[in-house]
């Protein structure tokens, strides 16, 4: 195995990926396609199958990172990964493990030892929780939620051709309001975003949109992660009109709860008041990942 058999992730290994996905369900939402896709101006993604598993090798800011194989668990295959980031010199000999994989690691690679990166772990929610809201911990969500209905006739509709442009529209003004142009990371993110949109029926997504009057105010796109749980990868709002995030968060999760159990809201990076937010919800569980070191 060379870091050369590796190819560029496209919109045309969607298909492939996807019905790899349904035997091995992804255990984080950084190892989806449209995560691939949408953020490849921030991270290289490259594939390699190589004995009925996906190998992913990404490079961000400089840095190589290889991931597990995805598929039947091989001792082999893993040592050959393994090996290729001791040639390279990578930072860590696998990234990006999830629980699953690291059980399985543990038994067969005794003397490897494991760091967790908090940063990453996905936030993952009951459906019925963020729909209903219910009980004391959701007191202050509600209050925002029921003074936006008080004070706002708006209604919800899906993202589809014939509102995509006021999407688009409603993303530029949310990255004004932030400052995107003073923050690289929030232009990556509007990028990616804007990227999401324009290719919306190719990566499998949907979306929802907000409308208060005539204009578009509140979007979430999110995507099927397993047959249990849905993904929200985006979801952005005028931060300006009280109660807003607050409601299209509960739309999305209304729509949602009606086919799945659980929906995954991505990690916090970080960003205190990200998982200041996030905490505030109540996630059910956390899809951990781990490095494992050289």
């Amino acid at each position: 195995m060379r870091s050369s058999d590796f190819e560029q992730v496209t919109l045309e290994e969607g298909k492939d990926i996807k019905d790899h996905y349904r035997k091995y369900h992804p255990e984080h939402s950084d190892y989806l396609h449209s995560i691939m896709v949408s953020w490849s101006h921030y991270m290289d993604y490259r594939y390699l199958w190589k004995d009925g598993c996906l190998i992913l090798l990404t490079e961000c800011e400089g840095k190589n990172r290889l991931r597990p194989p995805i598929g039947e668990f091989s001792e082999d295959l893993f040592r050959e990964v393994m090996d290729l980031a001791r040639e390279k010199e990578m930072e860590h000999v696998l990234s990006m493990i999830g629980d699953r994989t690291l059980k399985a690691m543990k038994e067969v690679f005794p003397d490897i030892s494991y760091s967790s990166h908090e940063d990453y772990f996905d936030y993952v929610y009951r459906a019925d929780q963020l729909s209903d809201l219910p009980g004391k911990r959701y007191l202050k969500i509600r209050n925002y939620l029921n003074k936006f209905r008080r004070e706002n006739s708006y209604h919800v509709e899906p993202i589809d051709d014939g509102n995509i442009e006021e999407a688009k529209d409603l993303l530029r003004r949310w990255c004004i309001q932030k400052g995107c142009d003073e923050d690289p990371f929030l232009l990556s993110e509007r990028q990616a975003t804007m990227s999401s949109m324009e290719m919306l029926d190719e990566l499998g997504l949907s979306g929802i949109a907000i409308r208060i009057g005539d204009q578009l105010e509140a979007i979430s796109i999110y995507e099927e992660m397993g047959p249990d749980t849905a993904v929200i990868h985006f979801e952005k709002a005028n931060f300006k009109i009280t109660g807003l995030y607050q409601a299209i968060n509960n739309e999305a999760a209304i729509i949602l709860k009606d086919k799945y159990e659980f929906i995954n809201r991505e990690s916090d990076m970080g960003v205190k008041g990200l998982r200041d937010a996030k905490r505030k919800y109540g996630p059910d569980h956390m899809l951990k990942v781990h490095h494992a070191m050289i």
